[in-house]
């Protein structure tokens, strides 16, 4: 009798299976870990502006209104949004930005604004004070190219960084 060497039908379906299952559970994790590890940057780059602030203000006694006094208005750098995680080069981006001394290693997967005022103009709803000169750095991208960005801030009034969407609706907050 001749041996048969090789497998049956019913042992690669089964293995066709197993590499199925593992393939199901594993890809929503990488692509969770990519995301986390894409919004390092944000998380990276608002601190430093938050370090490059605190720094302005202690040399001219306010901050340095990158983008304006308007919360989420006036000029975003780089001034063409980022989609699906693709990198743009950080250029084109208004003067101010040297002034603050604030500036990417690189390419960014973000758009940046910082506003800024004085005491009688901070923004409502953000739990600023209004006797104290603030400012709010913003980070926004849409990391997964589904058409909703994602926006990251943080205050004068709070280490904090705070994770929500264009609407308004936060999504997770308490980062250091």
């Amino acid at each position: 009798m001749r041996r048969r060497r090789g497998f049956t039908l019913l042992e690669l379906m089964i293995v066709v299976t197993i590499v199925g299952i593992l393939a199901a559970v594993a890809i929503p994790s990488f692509r969770s870990y990519m995301l986390r590890a894409r919004t390092a940057e944000a998380y990276t780059f608002l601190a430093e502006i938050r370090q490059r602030q605190e720094a302005y203000r202690a040399e001219h006694g306010e901050y340095c209104a990158v983008s304006g006094s308007t919360v989420g208005a006036g000029s975003w750098a780089p001034p063409s949004a980022p989609s699906g995680g693709e990198v743009m080069p950080w250029s084109g981006v208004d003067p101010n930005w040297r002034v603050l001394g604030a500036a990417p290693d690189g390419p960014v997967r973000f758009q940046y604004n910082v506003a800024a005022g004085a005491p009688d103009t901070a923004p409502t709803g953000l739990g600023f004070s209004g006797t104290d000169f603030w400012f709010v750095a913003q980070a926004r991208a849409d990391l997964d190219d589904d058409g909703q960005r994602m926006v990251l801030e943080t205050y004068s009034e709070s280490s904090h960084v705070f994770v929500g969407d264009e609407d308004g609706n936060l999504l997770a907050s308490g980062y250091d």
